[in-house]
Parts: C-alpha cells; structure tokens; sequence
C-alpha cells in the first residue's frame, strides 16, 4: 500500500466553493483512506486572523471540513492573504495569530497543524519516506532575519534529508500560466537555492487553477504543482501560456481551472498524483518516477 495524502491550497473563503470542495475532499479522504492533507496557504482570506478566537477559524476552517476527522492532519503554510490586509498594514499580527491557532489546535487534538513560518514533517509508510519542507515564501513582507534564517535552516534540513522523497511546499508560484504568472525575480533566486539541494518537488498554490509544469534545473526534472483551487474559482481570466512556452527549461504538462484538489499516492519509485474537481470526480493523473 502507497502512502497517501491530499493537497489542498487557496481553501480559506468562506462561501460555498469551499464547503463544496469540503465536501468532495471527505468523500475522497474516506474512500482511498488518505492519512493528512498538505496546505498551500491562503488559509483565511481576505485578510488573515487578529486572534485565535476570530470566528474566522470556524467558518473558514473547522466548518468545511468538520467531516474529515481529527485525526487526518492539516499541515499548513502560510499564504500572502494570511498575513493580514495591504492595505492597513496589518501583516505580522496575523501570521503569528495563524500559528497560535496551530499550537493550540494540536494540543486540543484538532486538524490545524503549522508550528512555525518553516518547518519539517516526515512521513513512512511500508519502506517509503518522505520529508516536507514548509517555507513562508513572502519574503517581500517578512523581517529579513526570518528570511535569512528560514533560507539557512531548511537548506541544512534538505541536505539532512535521506527520504525517498523530499517535497517543498510553500504558497507562491515557482512557475505558473495564470493570472499570478511566475515567481518574481528575488523569489525565484530563494527557491532555486532550496530546489538545487535535492528537492523533487515544488507543491504550491496563489493561482485558483490546477497546474502541472516541469522546471529542468542542473538536468533535473522537478514537477511544479499548483493546487490553488480549494475555495476560489479562477473565473474566465486569461491564462499566460508564455510564462513558460517562453522559458526553455519549463514545460507545461497539464491545467484546468476547476475548483478541487489532489490526492497523492507514493512509493520509494513512483508517485501518482490525481486531480479532482469539486464533485469529487478525477480529471487527470499524473506519475513522477525516481
């Protein structure tokens, strides 16, 4: 038996895509026995949480997906829209209120799990082992300490790291066609720095659509997966298929902008992901072999 886990980005809305999604995502959770679900930030939208009581944590989080058991884990990271609004500048009290909210969710025995801005978790089921490395990519709003440190502490638990598989998760596109398009410039020098020290994924959302975009990088095919389609549809926005037809080490292999989610399945070799929409149905499957 693989091991199994879903992923999911862009959930926190509110409204009814989220609980629709909610609902799908139970229904496959329960069905193939998934064992924790992977998040890609944006976890409150609009603007994050001012404490751990905000009711937002219910309606937002606890509500949609009060079906799946506590025991299934939501590993979360934190997206642009968790650190609070733009506009009133009310970024750090907000993060901070995120991973509150995850301590205190795990010593109450709940779903949310993000104990710091980066962090790492290993999983192992029957010989195979894989190790995620959550990071906070908005690097444009951290203290610059953190983003140092953060950068210094992962690259030394990637290079740790004797997985079979070594994910890193964070929220902003490493690559991507829609609206949100590719990592800006300093962001795409920090994720190549982390990609080049063994990593075999990137696991992100930002962009409301489902993507899958191989980066070559030092003759290394790592698969760029935009799942960002928990609680917000993309609409008829237009899609930017030069942001990679333009890039000669990236190649796009598959997208659609349904709401949905993933769920993955891993062994030592091989890891199968599929796509499902909103309604629980699959759309498309994708193999990555070692």
């Amino acid at each position: 038996m693989p091991l199994i886990f879903s992923i999911l980005g862009d959930m926190g809305s509110g409204d009814h895509n989220q609980y629709k999604v909610g609902r799908a995502l139970s229904n496959n959770i329960k069905k193939h026995d998934t064992k924790y679900v992977i998040g890609l930030g944006d976890n409150i939208y609009e603007e994050g949480c001012m404490n751990v009581f905000d009711k937002q944590f219910i309606k937002k989080f606890e509500e949609p997906y009060k079906n799946i058991s506590n025991k299934i884990k939501f590993y979360m990271c934190i997206g642009n829209h968790d650190y609070g609004s733009y506009w009133e500048r009310l970024w750090k009290p907000c993060w901070k209120v995120q991973i509150e909210y995850g301590i205190l969710s795990q010593q109450n025995d709940m779903k949310w799990y993000m104990p710091h801005n980066y962090y790492m978790i290993s999983k192992k089921k029957n010989g195979c082992k894989i190790d995620y490395f959550f990071i906070d990519t908005n690097i444009d709003l951290m203290d610059k300490e953190l983003e140092k440190k953060q950068l210094r502490d992962v690259s030394k638990m990637i290079r740790n790291s004797t997985s079979d598989w070594k994910i890193l998760v964070g929220h902003h596109t490493f690559r991507s066609i829609a609206g949100h398009g590719n990592a800006d410039p300093e962001l795409e020098i920090y994720l190549k720095k982390l990609m080049r020290l063994g990593i075999d994924i990137y696991m992100c959302g930002h962009d409301h659509t489902k993507q899958v975009i191989e980066y070559k990088l030092n003759n290394k095919i790592i698969p760029c997966i935009v799942c960002g389609t928990g609680g917000k549809s993309y609409g008829n926005y237009k899609l930017h298929f030069e942001n990679v037809e333009n890039d000669k080490d990236s190649k796009l292999v598959w997208n659609k902008e349904t709401l949905g989610f993933g769920t993955c399945f891993a062994t030592p070799k091989h890891m199968l992901i599929e796509f499902y929409n909103d309604k629980n149905r699959l759309e498309y499957k994708y193999v990555i072999s070692k």
